[in-house]
């Protein structure tokens, strides 16, 4: 790390992490993963990621790729999708708190940036947990997926946040709402024009987080699905949006 990264690590991150980790639904992110033969796995090597390779622990692999303990686990090398996954090693889970006939995808993969410099990226292609899973279970999930990602040296969470709009009528059960649920957790993407000329308080917006400052429950009802990313860098946006509404949120529940 950086003397800027090492310090927001100590000062942001590391605190963060602990925090979660007290939650009761932080304690079952211990790395007890099992494979389809019914085998503990021991942690997952991804060559191609960082300086020499990353050789992750079964606890940090469980927190990177949200999968909570008892979860099996499926590790594939992907090719890139037609639904724009990008090609990497995609690490497949199911639990207890995932529907039926539905997984946990994550896929560890290198982005390039624009000077050329090749970047640790984390995509989240796919979460589908049942109605009754327990209320903060995803967002714990994603801290501390987003902690061990600055640990490890990501620079970025990417995700299709699924969904659109629904005015002013009710929501269904079924309805997809990523569109507005993963912009409180600080994930981003810039808008186009027609997205923002029909309120003049848009203006000087460029990207959802802009439109979500200014109203939340405009974007809730006229938003749509959209590609948005996870700036890990040492504060960023990203990690202001994600701290703030942590702390919100737990306020009553954590120690």
């Amino acid at each position: 790390m950086t003397p800027d990264q090492a310090d927001f690590y100590d000062r942001e991150v590391l605190p963060l992490e602990k925090t979660l980790l007290a939650h009761p639904l932080g304690g079952l992110f211990t790395g007890a993963l099992y494979d389809t033969d019914e085998q503990p796995v021991a942690g997952l090597v991804l060559p191609d990621m960082g300086v020499d390779g990353l050789k992750l622990d079964s606890t940090e692999m469980g927190r990177l790729f949200m999968a909570p303990d008892e979860s099996v686990v499926s590790i594939l090398k992907l090719a890139a999708q037609e639904d724009g996954t990008p090609a990497g090693i995609n690490v497949i889970s199911t639990n207890p708190f995932v529907q039926e006939d539905e997984e946990v995808a994550v896929v560890a993969y290198q982005d390039i940036d624009r000077a050329g410099v090749r970047l640790d990226a984390i995509n989240l292609k796919r979460v589908m947990l049942v109605a009754d899973a327990p209320e903060r279970f995803c967002t714990i999930a994603f801290g501390l997926m987003a902690c061990t990602a600055f640990r490890l040296g990501f620079a970025e969470i990417t995700l299709f946040a699924a969904g659109r709009g629904y005015g002013q009528a009710a929501l269904d059960d079924d309805d997809l709402v990523g569109y507005q649920v993963w912009p409180k957790f600080g994930f981003d993407a810039p808008l186009e024009p027609a997205d923002l000329n029909r309120d003049a308080r848009f203006a000087r917006c460029t990207s959802v987080l802009d439109v979500v400052a200014v109203d939340a429950e405009w974007w809730a009802g006229n938003g749509r699905g959209l590609e948005m990313r996870f700036d890990l860098a040492a504060g960023s946006r990203s990690w202001r949006v994600l701290l703030n509404y942590l702390k919100s949120v737990f306020a009553e529940e954590l120690p």
